[in-house]
């Protein structure tokens, strides 16, 4: 009975966080994708896709599909945005489950799913949807039928490995089939099986990936020709890794410190796995039972680490095999494992989560403070229940995964419900609409003038419109005061420019949270953090006569 209510008490803590997270404000890349989802579902496109009335060609068209269906059936919300793209990245966990149970059967299955559901990763890209979470699914489903095909030969194993491989590729680009080419290619040449690697019967399969693909494809060559599909399958690729289109990060360790906190509260197991991974492999070579999760983790892991472009949910994606490997490494110790070993490994785990702890208290209690006593009593409640674990009579799978699945729950339950919502208040682009949307007669147009964020697209109850110079601005003004987002430089150019005249504007206290720092974290330094952005309500000298 116990173990059926802590059980309980932990999917609901996650579940609670997962809710909460719908309702937070959209900030940097997810304000950009919920503006084309808009004009997706305003529009009726799906095929041409647009931000700022501009051709856009940087993202693949499922993740905007399926925002716009929650559009078209409950209006624009940030969890309208989100609520589609999140149910579709929760059969992640499902895939994750198959994946393990394919590879080492039911309970390192379990485990993975457990693992990727209550890491801190998945954690944070369910609130801060990008189109990884949609690609972190279909990759995860080519790979878990990859691996049922090349076991069983079964041809609806390939077929659907193929359609999830275009569905990856329509989720973000080439990667969404380098990913499983990289699992598949490894697999095949590590166990020396060439028939197979070089068989034929591939063909068909590119094939089906490049049909199901196709929407992409159309859009791109509609609005840029043959280029948005040099685009998408090379500049797109290869210009983050060269930084020649995007990303200047040249720290090659960037993603094995992230992962440190990524990866949380699994972090050990996850660092013990890699290693008898890596032990395993050098011992038994192509005695090994499967490579799919070796090269579907470190060629584009390497790949991605020596890139220009980094973001942490690049490595999104490699995280359910990631986890499988993890799984399996630990399932092997509590099957085989001393009492010696279990204890070590209980004390190393229970470290970690008593480290977890302190930084639930110190966010609590000190970064984002709040007078709300339901978080003391639930901080109470998951510790108490963290004791009931270790203390009573649970077996060692139990107290090994438990405590820490519900300490991470809690801090995301925390960071989304109170936290966040409080951080993403220093937003200047939301407060901005909300003034404009109270304020604004219905032909007021408004303008995003040197301001690099995009959330005002999506937010503003009219199209927003990209200025790039203020020389553009007659011919596209009706014969109304207009309005205007901008940064101290842009307010300058404005107030120098003999043909504007400013009617009122805005001081804003402003932090974009895609790029929040330790000085904005730390609640001494919060306010040295902040910039200014202005919304100015103007007028022409034409307007004004």
């Amino acid at each position: 009975m116990k173990q059926t209510l802590i059980i309980a008490f932990a999917i609901l803590l996650a579940l609670t966080a997962y809710y909460f997270g719908l309702f937070i404000d959209l900030t940097g890349d997810s304000g950009k994708y919920a503006a084309i989802a808009r004009h997706v579902f305003e529009s009726g496109d799906c095929i041409n896709l647009r931000i700022h009335a501009e051709p856009y060609d940087q993202k693949p068209p499922l993740l905007f599909w399926l925002s716009a269906l929650g559009f078209e059936l409950w209006g624009l919300h940030n969890w309208s945005f989100k609520i589609f793209p999140l149910l579709y990245g929760f059969l992640s966990i499902f895939f994750t489950y198959q994946l393990g149970k394919t590879l080492y059967g039911k309970q390192t299955g379990t485990l993975a799913a457990i693992f990727l559901s209550t890491s801190e990763i998945y954690f944070l890209y369910t609130m801060d949807v990008h189109t990884d979470l949609i690609l972190v699914t279909n990759v995860t489903l080519a790979i878990w039928q990859l691996a049922a095909y090349l076991k069983t030969q079964k041809t609806s194993n390939f077929i659907f490995a193929f359609v999830a491989i275009g569905l990856a590729m329509m989720s973000k680009g080439a990667i969404g089939a380098a990913i499983p080419a990289f699992a598949l290619g490894t697999h095949l040449i590590a166990k020396r099986d060439f028939k197979q690697l070089f068989h034929p019967k591939w063909i068909p399969g590119i094939l089906i990936a490049l049909l199901t693909a196709t929407p992409a494809f159309l859009g791109l060559i509609n609005q840029f020709g043959l280029e948005g599909i040099k685009f998408f399958f090379i500049t797109n690729n290869v210009g983050r890794i060269t930084g020649e289109y995007a990303g200047s990060n040249s720290d090659p360790f960037f993603y094995l410190h992230s992962s440190l906190y990524l990866f949380l509260p699994w972090t050990f197991f996850l660092i013990r796995g890699v290693v008898l991974e890596f032990r395993q492999i050098l011992r038994e070579g192509k005695d090994k039972s499967e490579y799919l999760t070796t090269g579907g983790i470190w060629i584009f892991f390497i790949i991605a680490s020596l890139s220009k472009g980094k973001a942490p949910h690049y490595i999104f994606m490699l995280i359910p095999m990631f986890m499988v490997i993890t799984a399996k490494w630990l399932v092997e110790a509590l099957e085989k494992g001393s009492p010696k070993r279990i204890k070590q490994l209980l004390f190393a785990q229970n470290t970690l989560n008593t480290l977890l702890l302190l930084f639930i208290g110190i966010a609590m209690f000190y970064l984002f403070p709040t007078q709300k006593i339901i978080y003391p009593i639930l901080l109470i409640l998951s510790l108490a229940a963290c004791l009931l674990v270790l203390k009573s009579g649970f077996g060692k799978n139990y107290k090994l995964i438990l405590p820490g699945a519900i300490l991470i729950s809690t801090l995301a339950v925390f960071l989304n419900s109170s936290a966040l919502p409080k951080a993403f208040s220093y937003q200047a682009s939301t407060k901005a609409a909300k003034i404009y949307n109270e304020n604004a007669a219905p032909a007021e147009k408004i303008f995003s003038y040197h301001y690099p964020q995009y959330e005002i697209f999506f937010y503003a109850k009219s199209d927003a419109i990209q200025l790039y110079s203020l020389h553009d601005l007659p011919k596209l003004l009706p014969e109304e005061k207009f309005w205007l987002l901008t940064t101290e430089a842009g307010k300058d150019s404005i107030q120098s420019n003999p043909d504007l005249k400013i009617i009122a504007e805005h001081p804003l206290k402003n932090r974009g949270m895609n790029r929040a720092g330790l000085q904005f974290i730390l609640p001494s330094s919060r306010e040295r953090s902040l910039d200014t952005v202005y919304l100015i309500e103007a007028k022409t000298n034409e307007q004004i006569q």
